[in-house]
């Protein structure tokens, strides 16, 4: 997208690139064809866009959503075939999308403690239903003083698995068909991450380790279930930054993957993400201009989750030369850049009523601070009935999920 071709928005608002998203679809649907292919909905919080990606997405088999209070959102808005990503302990919502699994929709539950199962079993027997549960396998790969990875799943070895399904003998409203192996290190990890560029070649020998050891034990712990009698209907894994790798695994069957189809600003520092394009971000009007070589714009904290670091931060995505004020940051109710003075000597200096595009550090995040994403196509934005068009957020159909 041109952007220098673009209108300047009066507000702070968000924006999606149609022609952006598209080219990441199409490149998704590549890079997956040989599993099925589950949407994160986290990285994309929005019924419209999950819609639209869908319809585009000829191999796609259902949602992995990140609470439970949302799976209920999802089953109320039609969609089927969801898989919990993470444990919870919100009983009210899980007794809720029982009553679209008796009418025979799919819901799938997340587990790698006692305590998970013991609740969906409780859960099942008061409503005479058997819930269907997946085991977080833990794809970390813990090192001698490193343990490289997130710290997810209680399940690291097959003997944890074991002791697991040993517990839960007696529990009779579960039914175990699901496995998800989530290479975390791998899919979600970049390689250049900023003023780290030292730590670069260690991150690429761990990570190609770590392909190693995922490709042995998820398999081993997979066979190893299927040997005890357990009929898997799905084994998951894999995320954007690991598609051509977790897609030729034999044991899994379907990936999911959410951030590609943004590009978020995070993912410029992964190799893997390179042909992918940038397809959403936020627009900041420039609204004053303190001193000479200075713009302060509207808006901008949108600081993305995780450790606090420079990666987390937005980026300016046009115009160039803009780098933000160390002593202030993207703040909360307003931005100010420092303009290179290259940029000042062309006239080129960005003046009052012009707008500064962002990109946010991660994808869904960006979907808790809009109520709509302005869509744009062919340098310019979508009209319908004289109206812009626009893909509607979680947030602007009133909700909220943590």
């Amino acid at each position: 997208m041109d952007f220098a071709q673009l209108p300047a928005p009066s507000k702070v608002s968000a924006w999606l690139d149609m022609d952006a998203l598209d080219h990441n679809i199409e490149l998704v649907n590549q890079k997956t064809q040989a599993v099925k292919l589950r949407i994160a909905t986290k990285s994309i919080r929005s019924i419209d866009v999950l819609r639209y990606i869908q319809k585009k997405t000829p191999h796609f088999i259902g949602l992995m959503s990140y609470s439970a209070a949302e799976s209920v959102y999802l089953l109320q808005n039609g969609f089927d075939n969801i898989l919990c990503a993470y444990p919870t302990l919100d009983a009210q919502s899980v007794a809720e999308t029982l009553k679209y699994t008796q009418q025979g929709a799919t819901m799938i539950w997340m587990a790698d403690r006692i305590e998970h199962l013991r609740l969906l079993d409780e859960i099942g027997e008061q409503h005479g239903q058997k819930i269907e549960v997946c085991l977080d396998i833990n794809m970390s790969m813990p090192l001698p003083k490193l343990y490289f990875g997130t710290k997810r799943s209680a399940l690291m070895r097959k003997s944890d698995v074991k002791k697991l399904m040993e517990k839960a003998g007696g529990l009779s409203h579960i039914k175990l068909d699901a496995v998800m192996g989530y290479e975390a290190q791998i899919a979600g990890l970049a390689e250049h991450i900023p003023g780290k560029s030292l730590l670069t070649p260690a991150i690429k020998v761990l990570k190609n380790g770590s392909k190693k050891q995922v490709s042995r034990r998820r398999a081993s712990i997979v066979r190893w279930i299927t040997e005890q009698w357990y009929q898997l209907k799905l084994v998951n894994g894999g995320g954007s930054g690991s598609m051509d790798f977790t897609s030729c695994q034999p044991e899994v069957t379907e990936i999911t993957v959410g951030s590609a189809y943004y590009k978020p600003a995070y993912f410029d520092y992964m190799e893997s993400m390179q042909p992918f394009l940038p397809a959403a971000g936020f627009v900041l009007p420039v609204t004053r201009q303190p001193e000479k070589g200075v713009i302060t714009c509207q808006g901008g904290g949108f600081i993305a989750s995780g450790a606090v670091s420079a990666d987390k931060a937005p980026v300016v995505h046009y115009p160039k030369g803009l780098s933000l004020l160390p002593d202030e940051g993207f703040g909360e109710v307003q931005t100010p850049f420092s303009v290179d003075n290259e940029v000042i000597k062309q006239g080129n200096m960005p003046r009052i009523g012009e707008a500064v595009w962002c990109r946010h550090a991660k994808a869904g995040e960006l979907a808790e601070h809009f109520n709509e994403l302005v869509c744009y196509r062919d340098n310019a934005p979508l009209i319908a009935d004289g109206t812009a068009q626009v893909m509607t957020t979680y947030r602007g159909q009133g909700q909220c999920f943590h």
